[in-house]
């Protein structure tokens, strides 16, 4: 009976660690993973991305996490920004290249979550 009572105390005191003073639940925060897959075809690079718990948003709205957009940068220099999870780089000039994807909330504020890879165009 006593470990019954303890067993029950424990799971009390672990519940109300969780529980914000208006009584909402609060758990760790869903932090978004990137995977992305590349295939280059003559001089464009079509790309898929997959991101967890996140929803692509076009325009300009409050910062709320799961939602944004990537940025889309080329030899380190910024050249568009998508809303899709797939989409083509077009027309890179031939050599390599290194490319960087990286996740923004809707206000343009960044996730710290990226992904480089490198293509060689011939």
């Amino acid at each position: 009976m006593k470990v019954l009572r303890f067993f029950f105390l424990c799971i009390a005191l672990l519940f109300s660690t969780y529980v914000h003073h208006d009584s909402t639940i609060v758990f760790a925060e869903q932090k978004q993973t990137l995977f992305v897959k590349h295939l280059v075809k003559g001089n464009n690079v079509f790309v898929e991305c997959i991101v967890d718990q996140f929803t692509f948003t076009k325009g300009t709205h409050p910062k709320k996490d799961g939602q944004g957009r990537i940025y889309i940068y080329v030899d380190g220099k910024r050249v568009g920004e998508t809303t899709t999870a797939a989409f083509v780089i077009r027309g890179l000039p031939v050599g390599k290249h290194a490319i960087r994807l990286e996740l923004v909330h809707n206000d343009a504020s960044k996730y710290n979550i990226s992904h480089e890879f490198t293509v060689t165009i011939s």
